[in-house]
């Protein structure tokens, strides 16, 4: 009963007109993103510029950490994110005072000293923007405020666990990411070395699979909701509901068959426009003598994106049950909304958390991702059973209301003890 119900149901989307402009706006979404492809070249020794990374030097992380706390202090909020997600926090003044003698340790200055080079500093500091149209930063005095040579890394960490105690939990100047304050530029050698993971970890499919889910992940945040708050509203103005109602069939598979359907044909289309950017991966790979791995996208596909997919679908399909109404669109856009937001708050968009939409927008950093990857997966183990529980309550309501137990009219429901026919 359950597999003639998902292939009915299934074969009711292929007719469907919502189905086709699913796949239309997936596919204009690609070309617009990664429609012109992106590069993957082999660096050179001449080159300017290599990119950033992140240092091993302790004296470079310390100074790398210095800078950002003075400039937090001076912008008076702190991020930091406590379960992933940002929080901008805001300290009291006796607070900002222990963080103002503890940037005095760091420097070994007096609070007068190093706010005085900091003033200076900022009046030359000036962004702008040029005749591309691209902004600038100037820094006409250059940044002058180190770590004092007396402090040694032990000591430096001592403080900064003092000054993560007072900003608080997700701090970004816990141990655990003080290394993330330490950026410099790439060398050669560097760039090189990531290069050479790309081709031999990464076998080129894997970088370009990563690069995929992390853009299409922004549309996928929403655009299921769409999907099935339509299927659900025109169902209502079709009165199918009173028709499946009165079958002999139970409300779990009912609702578990219409679901799967629903995520079945929302994730071929999906593979469908990977193949693109598989293409493009699989021609650098061959070229670069390199045996890719062709089921990348596929791995990609099911771990990054099926649970984004997953939930939104369910959120949707929970909150068009309950009210019969487009509101599960509008539920739906508040969670893609924080989403996105919580994603560009990350100057990298690398990072996960406890985000719907995780973000990796860098193509290659093998040893960045791996480092990523366990956060990544309890990110995406989080939503897959969160979904399944969503689908669980929507069984539930389902079955209420075939039972008589609720009545929906418009956004207003009631208790009613009218029984559906038999």
């Amino acid at each position: 009963m359950f597999g003639s119900l998902l292939w009915k149901e299934c074969k009711m989307w292929l007719k469907s007109i919502i189905f086709y402009a699913y796949i239309i706006l997936l596919f204009l979404f690609y070309v617009t993103q990664m429609g012109e492809g992106t590069a993957f070249v082999k660096p050179q020794p001449d080159w300017d510029d290599y990119g950033m990374a992140y240092s091993e030097d302790e004296r470079v992380i310390m100074n790398g950490t210095l800078k950002d706390l003075i400039e937090d202090y001076g912008r008076g909020y702190f991020p930091t994110y406590p379960i992933g997600f940002y929080k901008k926090v805001i300290l009291a003044d006796q607070e900002m005072s222990i963080l103002g003698d503890c940037i005095s340790e760091l420097t070994g200055m007096t609070k007068e000293q190093w706010e005085k080079e900091y003033d200076r500093y900022l009046d030359g500091y000036s962004v702008y923007m040029d005749e591309q149209g691209q902004f600038v930063e100037e820094e006409k005095v250059p940044w002058s405020l180190v770590v004092s040579e007396q402090l040694t890394y032990k000591e430096f960490k001592e403080i900064m666990k003092k000054v993560s105690d007072i900003i608080g939990a997700g701090s970004e100047y816990s141990e655990s990411m003080l290394k993330k304050h330490g950026i410099v530029p790439k060398t050669y050698e560097q760039a090189m070395a990531g290069y050479e993971e790309v081709l031999e970890k990464d076998k080129v499919t894997g970088a370009y699979a990563r690069l995929f889910s992390d853009y299409i992940g922004i549309v996928l945040g929403i655009l299921p909701a769409f999907f099935v708050v339509t299927r659900g509203i025109k169902d209502r103005r079709n009165q199918v509901s009173g028709v499946i109602y009165s079958k002999k069939i139970s409300s779990g598979t009912i609702v578990l068959s219409r679901y799967l359907a629903m995520v079945i044909m929302m994730v071929l289309p999906v593979l469908a426009v990977s193949c693109l950017s598989m293409a493009q991966s699989l021609y650098i790979a061959n070229n670069e003598g390199v045996v890719p791995d062709y089921l990348a996208y596929v791995k990609y596909v099911a771990g990054w994106l099926l649970p984004t997919i997953l939930f939104v679908s369910a959120l949707a399909f929970v909150v068009t049950e309950l009210t019969e109404s487009m509101l599960g669109i509008l539920v739906n856009g508040i969670a893609w909304f924080i989403a996105i937001f919580l994603g560009v708050s990350n100057s990298a968009l690398i990072n996960a958390g406890w985000n719907l939409i995780p973000r990796f927008n860098e193509l290659g950093e093998y040893k960045l991702f791996q480092e990523m990857l366990p956060q990544l997966i309890c990110n995406r183990c989080f939503y897959t059973v969160l979904s399944l529980c969503i689908i669980v309550l929507c069984v539930v309501i389902y079955d209420k209301k075939r039972r008589g137990g609720y009545q929906i009219h418009g956004k207003i429901f009631k208790n009613s003890h009218s029984k559906c026919e038999a």
